[in-house]
């Protein structure tokens, strides 16, 4: 029986090149894997009171980030632009790369917003939505690893991102209900709390989006 996989569909354009391209976006999908479990480690250290630790966190997921925003322009000025695939076969390759990129981005940008409201305690049911959060990216990183060997396991993967997507969900409508009917909080805290499950939850919706746009590339080429 024949494996197919993303790697072995492109015969055109420079073979070291594509092997380069292959690296880059799997280090990326290990980005947005790494970034995620920053994630989840800053929401436990916020509410566990350790602002030293969640500050620390910080910095390393901006460092994470901004390694990726590097990758990515690598893949787009030194390997896309030197027509290394076919123009259709680039641009489904230029997108997964922003996909992944916004992943990593989301994280980011919700740990900073953790640092932002570090003096108020948050709910556990935030930290609960990030764990779920890093689950997702660790079932994506495997899609993405799978996706240069064998297009059919990478698709169980992406199935079971969806799985978690939808359990962060509920956790958050959770949430949503306690916030607004069975605990009293400032009105501050209120939104900054409304605000940051929307926020962490996004982690999870932009993993599924590229969970589900790397089943279409699988089903296509398969």
């Amino acid at each position: 029986m024949i494996i197919m996989a993303f790697s072995r569909i492109f015969r055109g354009g420079d073979k070291e090149l594509r092997k380069q391209a292959d690296d880059l976006m799997l280090k990326i999908s290990k980005a947005l894997q790494a970034a995620s479990a920053k994630l989840h480690q800053s929401a436990q250290a916020w509410f566990e009171g350790d602002l030293d630790l969640l500050l620390a966190r910080e910095e390393e997921i901006i460092t994470i980030e901004r390694s990726a925003d590097e990758m990515k322009d690598e893949l787009v000025e030194s390997i896309f632009s030197q027509h290394a695939y076919l123009p259709q076969q680039t641009q489904e390759r230029h997108k997964l790369v922003e996909m992944m990129d916004d992943i990593v981005d989301a994280a980011e940008e919700a740990v900073r917003m953790m640092a932002i409201g570090r003096k108020s305690k948050p709910p556990e049911e935030l930290v609960q939505i990030t764990e779920k959060c890093w689950n997702s990216t660790d079932l994506l990183q495997d899609a993405v690893k799978f996706l240069f060997k064998d297009f059919s396991k990478s698709v169980e993967f992406c199935h079971r991102v969806e799985d978690v997507r939808e359990e962060a969900r509920d956790i958050q409508f959770d949430l949503m209900g306690q916030l607004l009917t069975e605990k009293e909080y400032p009105p501050s805290e209120l939104l900054l709390f409304h605000g940051m499950s929307h926020r962490i939850l996004l982690v999870a919706e932009r993993t599924e989006a590229t969970a589900d746009y790397i089943r279409a590339l699988a089903t296509k080429y398969s």
